[in-house]
């Protein structure tokens, strides 16, 4: 017999961002958006005029860590590029940006065959 699962039930209520920041403050979090934006640039080279914003945020998907990080980049004259890291903002490098625009770049090409 297979156990009923209230799909209303209130779940664990996840940290915000803000609760999980530690010893950040609103300046440190600033240097590392500033840093994760320098490493956008230094990795995709997107163009001068590019857009790029920079977002820790809690995540509410089941099985995702409790903290994510979106960048969004927005150029004139092409569609807008999100990538997710499901890490916090303090633990992005320059890897963890190439291997989530790879992925961004392999679900894009995966729809368009679609």
């Amino acid at each position: 017999m297979r156990l009923f699962v209230n799909p209303f039930a209130p779940r664990d209520r996840r940290p915000s961002p803000a609760e999980t920041a530690g010893s950040h403050t609103e300046g440190d979090r600033q240097a590392l958006r500033e840093r994760v934006k320098q490493g956008v640039r230094k990795v995709l080279a997107p163009g001068e005029d590019a857009v790029i914003s920079v977002s820790e945020l809690a995540c509410g998907e089941d099985g995702c860590p409790d903290v994510e990080t979106v960048i969004g980049i927005h150029e004139a004259g092409a569609p807008a590029r999100r990538l997710r890291l499901h890490m916090p903002l303090a633990a992005v490098g320059l890897a963890d940006i190439a291997a989530a625009a790879e992925d961004a770049r392999r679900t894009a090409d995966k729809d368009r065959s679609a």
